[in-house]
């Protein structure tokens, strides 16, 4: 969890404690039933560690065997109720269902692991571990002024379901004609928790970078207006995470559940996740990343937040990269791993000219843990982002820092040096991550029968081919490039197919290739099977920088025109497993104050 508890130590600390939340209710006590009996110790620890995540296992390397654990159980088929009798007769305390997933949220007894494994039903066992939040620069590095000007692009008919904190009322996110707010339901998915709001404020600002509309800074006593991306959008609130900005996976999944139930209730054609947790697990048994597949595939485009995992020292040195901070490859979070979704990673303003803007420091490197997945898809504004306040939320305290406190003076004429209570600026790939989500509304409201493939492709094809200072390309760093919303409404390219983030591999030369079969149809063919363009040359690399070259051990594998660095072939092979109290850096401070 990143805390908002400031204190004067919050700047030297490293450590990130992330906390698992625990239901409430008191385990099912124990029952006779036809639990399957366990073999011999080590064939049994073997079935276990089969079906577990990197997490689970871990846990049980202590050999404690006290305790219970929160975890996900996926079983072989619809979960029946003689199946779950099962779970309860091992100890096991089922508080929610999630048939988006085959799944049940259980609390377990820690000596009982095994014996759910060892069910013949039982096809997964995943920690419900915690998840999140990955905290005009927005708006106009992004062109999403330009498009409102050129397309008269606000977002308007289209739902953005933001899956967060929650989302407040605030009037830049009401209808400026009828005042009615745009928040069109607000849903609550965190156990023994009253209300439906924002306790923690992150939600609210998100939300605003999606779509506020700047009413609170617009008229004649104000010199600057700040703007979301899709300023006419509707907006679900989708709460998951607490006042702290914690929560967990079978939250964030039962929230995506009722997303896809009733996206044609409430056009919910977007979902915003600016959450997630360090991977354990490959994506193709994830809870999380099945749930956002699931919501892909019923037609909802979905856009993660890449994770704030992407420095690989906690202070700055002199003669490291990134900053001085070095870079952690590796580190996109789950789901953001997930090759359906689009994953998004955060630029920073280096003196207010977008061809100067740079990779935020912190924003989180691919290609993903355990898969090679090649993320992040694209980057967008996140460092420093101004958007919607809410008072009364955790953050609502931290008001009198300068690090994100926006003076009344610095936006309305005469006004005092006070913060106000309106807006307030935060910083992470979780800011980045709605500036897409609006741009997605905004390609949607123009052409409402695209799909979300289509969407990527297009997202990624017309992003602005980006490289570090130094000149390189670096595509576990920037993805296809730079967020250029005029440019995405422009395209016309159509996918036929699924367009699937494409795996890399590692040579032992230290060359990286490209997957190039999932991306491409047959020769002459561009990105997920449309007639456009060559991928590897548009999409990935500066242009006609990615040379078409075959590997001769596999054809189907491309050249990626990437320098592998000993920092970069770290990523491969990584067996760590950080555990839900991982230890890495405490990005509270980042978040709050951003980097300049």
């Amino acid at each position: 969890m990143l805390s908002f508890r400031y204190s004067a130590a919050m700047a030297a600390t490293t450590a990130t404690a992330v906390t698992v939340l625990l239901p409430l209710s008191s385990p099912a006590k124990a029952q006779t039933s036809s639990a399957k009996p366990l073999p011999n110790a080590s064939a049994s620890y073997d079935l276990f560690a089969a079906k577990a995540d990197s997490f689970l296992v871990e846990k049980m390397r202590s050999r404690k065997t006290t305790g219970w654990v929160s975890l996900i159980v996926r079983f072989t088929g619809t979960p029946t109720t003689a199946q779950k009798d099962v779970i309860r007769g091992l100890g096991g305390d089922i508080y929610r269902d999630l048939p988006i997933i085959q799944s049940v949220a259980v609390r377990v007894p820690r000596r009982n692991l095994r014996a759910v494994a060892a069910q013949s039903f039982v096809a997964r066992l995943s920690t419900d571990t915690s998840v999140q939040k990955n905290d005009e620069f927005a708006v106009q590095a992004s062109g999403a002024d330009t498009a409102s000007l050129l397309y008269n692009a606000t977002g308007e008919g289209v739902t953005v379901a933001v899956v967060d904190s929650g989302v407040a009322f605030h009037p830049d996110l009401n209808d400026p004609v009828t005042g009615k707010t745009r928040i069109i339901t607000r849903r609550d998915f965190l156990p023994d928790v009253r209300g439906n709001g924002d306790n923690c404020g992150h939600g609210t600002h998100v939300a605003g970078i999606v779509a506020g509309n700047g009413s609170s800074s617009t008229g004649l006593l104000y010199s600057r207006t700040f703007y979301g991306i899709a300023r006419k959008s509707k907006l679900v609130s989708l709460r998951v995470l607490d006042s702290n900005g914690s929560g967990t996976v079978s939250n964030v999944v039962a929230a995506i559940q009722w997303a896809v139930a009733n996206r044609a209730a409430f056009n919910i054609r977007v979902l915003n996740l600016s959450l997630g947790h360090p991977v354990g697990e490959s994506y193709k048994t994830d809870p999380l990343c099945q749930a956002v597949e699931t919501a892909w595939k019923s037609g909802i485009v979905v856009v993660c937040a890449a994770g704030n995992a992407g420095r690989l020292l906690s202070s700055p040195s002199t003669i490291a990269d990134n900053s001085g901070y070095g870079t952690a490859y590796g580190t996109i979070q789950s789901p953001a791993n997930d090759p359906y979704v689009i994953t998004v990673g955060a630029t920073k303003s280096v003196d207010g000219v977008r061809l100067n803007d740079v990779a935020a420091s912190y924003s989180s490197r691919g290609p993903s843990r355990l898969d090679y997945v090649m993320k992040p898809d694209l980057v967008a504004p996140g460092n420093r982002v101004i958007s919607l306040y809410t008072t009364g939320g955790a953050l609502f305290e931290y008001g009198s820092l300068n690090g994100y406190g926006v003076p009344m003076s610095s936006y309305k004429i005469g006004g005092s040096n006070d913060f106000s209570t309106s807006y307030f600026r935060l910083s992470g790939t979780s800011m980045a991550a709605p500036v897409v989500s609006g741009a997605v509304a905004m390609m949607l409201q123009k052409n409402p029968s695209l799909t979300p493939d289509t969407v990527k492709a297009r997202l990624m094809i017309s992003a602005d081919n980006w490289t570090g200072p130094n000149g390189t390309t670096d595509p576990f760093t920037y993805g296809a490039g730079y967020l250029n919303i005029p440019a995405a409404l422009a395209s016309s390219a159509k996918t036929t197919r699924f367009a699937v983030s494409p795996t890399v591999t590692l040579r032992p030369n230290g060359s990286v290739w490209l997957n190039g079969s999932q991306i491409i149809m047959a020769p002459g063919e561009g990105a997920w099977g449309t007639n456009v363009v060559n991928p590897t040359q548009v999409i990935w690399g500066g242009g006609g920088d990615v040379p078409a070259t075959s590997d001769p051990l596999d054809p189907a594998l491309t050249l990626l025109g990437l320098e592998a660095t000993p920092a970069l072939q770290g990523a491969w092979g990584d067996s760590s497993v950080w555990l839900e109290s991982f230890s890495g850096v405490d990005l509270s401070y980042t978040v709050l104050f951003g980097e300049n």
